[in-house]
């Protein structure tokens, strides 16, 4: 005859795994609280916050640490005689302990890999920053570089292998965060490609895999908390043009939705796409586009695989402020297809924020004029007007950065549905 569980004690027992994820990440959202703050976020009582934060401490994933502020609770007799007012003791934050383990995102993008270790606060330790021709790596070098790096930062931190809780991996390109394959990527030669497994094999700790725009979409979240509020979709322009859409700050849609928004068709007979395709957003508005038009009837330098470097952006640039209007027309043309990602953002999702964001957002004042005279013609004025747009022209390193976030609350629930 098998056992049977009582409910009482099944669903006391995942109510303790859910609340005990309820305090973690409210530590991680709003950072060190008292107690009495905890117990108001999560919504539990102060006595079960209590206990929990307790066994939480006993385990070495929180710790406590004093406010640089005193708090609102008084000593009878710590009065410190001005205009009546009583001296409190520092009140007793709780925070996550950083020493609790590691955390690794790596960001795979042409001819570009960085790396960044966090501690499991959220903090970064150590970054770099590698210049590879990466459409010469095959799939098994691929792999085998992905993992060096990841050594690289352990080694440079001292970290030991045991402490590294999880791996992040943000690849520019079409990705299932689902089954960690990488399904195609202009940065890469090489398609279809199982990245997660053998990084799993090498380290024995969680990886995780999403689209570089939902890094980007996290990072921002992250950064600016009215961003955080309902459905943001951010629109990441520079190698490439993409789309990562988060809800209330979090990617909840399984890896958070990554989408191709870049290889919409504006016409059948465009300028060619690095996806093989013609006419797409991406082949008016991205970076490689740009410069392969404006080398056309200017004499620049030859761009590495096709793809121009920082430098070589900011040159262009400074072209097109020095008033040549052949120039004016290519940032015209890139600032009407920005309007029609972003059009097509609003009509099909209706989001509460879109967020322009990516470092090719650098060049926006030569696109504005263009870009909203386009926009008022693409979008019904009504939808327009429930959509919130933002600026927020960001660099590369806000991938990594958003992968860290991404990765740590995959571990977070890991961890918490382990304890259920």
């Amino acid at each position: 005859m098998v056992d049977q569980i009582d409910p009482s004690r099944r669903n006391s027992a995942s109510a303790r795994g859910s609340n005990r994820g309820r305090l973690v990440e409210a530590l991680r959202r709003q950072g060190p609280l008292p107690r009495v703050e905890l117990a108001r976020s999560t919504g539990l009582s102060f006595p079960a916050v209590s206990g929990l934060t307790s066994r939480l401490i006993a385990e070495e994933l929180l710790c406590e640490t004093a406010a640089s502020s005193w708090s609102d609770d008084t000593d009878e007799g710590d009065s410190d005689g001005l205009n009546g007012r009583r001296r409190g003791r520092p009140a007793v934050l709780l925070t996550l302990n950083p020493e609790f383990g590691r955390i690794i995102a790596v960001s795979l993008r042409m001819n570009l890999i960085e790396t960044l270790i966090a501690d499991f606060s959220g903090s970064s330790l150590a970054q770099s920053r590698l210049e590879i021709a990466t459409r010469a790596l095959d799939a098994g070098a691929l792999c085998d570089l992905v993992i060096a790096q990841i050594d690289a930062m352990l080694e440079a931190t001292a970290t030991p292998r045991h402490r590294l809780l999880g791996i992040g991996i943000a690849l520019q390109g079409i990705v299932n965060g689902d089954t960690g394959r990488h399904l195609w990527s202009p940065a890469l030669s090489v398609t279809d490609i199982d990245l997660v497994k053998p990084v799993r094999q090498a380290f024995g700790a969680q990886v995780v895999m999403a689209n570089d725009a939902v890094a980007v979409a996290l990072a921002l979240a992250a950064a600016e908390p009215s961003l955080a509020q309902g459905l943001a979709a951010t629109i990441m322009v520079g190698h490439g043009v993409g789309m990562g859409v988060v809800v209330d700050g979090e990617a909840r849609w399984g890896a958070g939705a990554g989408s191709e928004i870049g290889h919409i068709k504006l016409g059948s007979n465009g300028p060619q796409c690095r996806c093989g395709q013609r006419g797409c957003i991406e082949a008016h508005l991205a970076d490689y586009a740009l410069y392969r038009d404006a080398r056309t009837f200017l004499d620049l330098p030859p761009a590495a695989a096709q793809q121009p470097s920082e430098a070589q952006m900011a040159l262009l640039r400074e072209r097109a402020r020095g008033g040549d209007p052949r120039l004016e027309h290519v940032f015209q043309q890139a600032g009407r297809a920005l309007a029609e990602a972003v059009a097509a953002t609003i009509s099909v999702l209706r989001p509460h924020h879109v967020i322009l964001a990516g470092p090719g957002l650098q060049a926006f004042d030569m696109m504005r004029r263009a870009y909203e005279e386009r926009l008022e013609q693409a979008v019904l004025p009504w939808l327009l007007k429930s959509t919130a747009i933002y600026l927020r022209p960001s660099e590369s390193a806000a991938i990594v950065e958003g992968m860290i976030r991404r990765t740590l609350g995959v571990v977070d629930r890991t961890r918490m549905e382990a304890t259920e």
